[in-house]
């Protein structure tokens, strides 16, 4: 049966807390692995930098922090360990876009 792909992009006005919250075994029913790239104290600086930059810049609304993407990852997936799946995508995704840290969960 084809599948079509879904991605979805959001924007993060409070990465710390998105991050927390996603990664948290209590407030995710179906949290099968987490898989950070960096310490937690990266996104925490992530978020200061942008709030200081867009501070400086005098625009109007909300600070974006960062950027959120879920991603459906192909059926046939579910035959390996959620952790293997889980590395093997995001060391893919930070060979493709140079390095980019991120935080996944499935």
């Amino acid at each position: 049966m084809q599948r079509n792909s879904f991605i979805q992009m959001s924007k993060l006005s409070n990465v710390r807390g998105r991050i927390t919250y996603i990664s948290s075994h209590a407030k995710q029913e179906n949290l099968y692995a987490v898989y950070e790239t960096t310490e937690r104290s990266f996104w925490k600086e992530l978020a200061l930098c942008n709030r200081y930059a867009f501070q400086k810049s005098g625009t109007e609304g909300k600070c974006i922090e960062a950027r959120e993407l879920i991603i459906a990852l192909p059926e046939d997936l579910v035959q390996y360990e959620p952790e293997y799946v889980l590395e093997q995508f995001i060391k893919h995704f930070k060979y493709r876009y140079g390095g980019v840290h991120c935080c996944p969960a499935p």
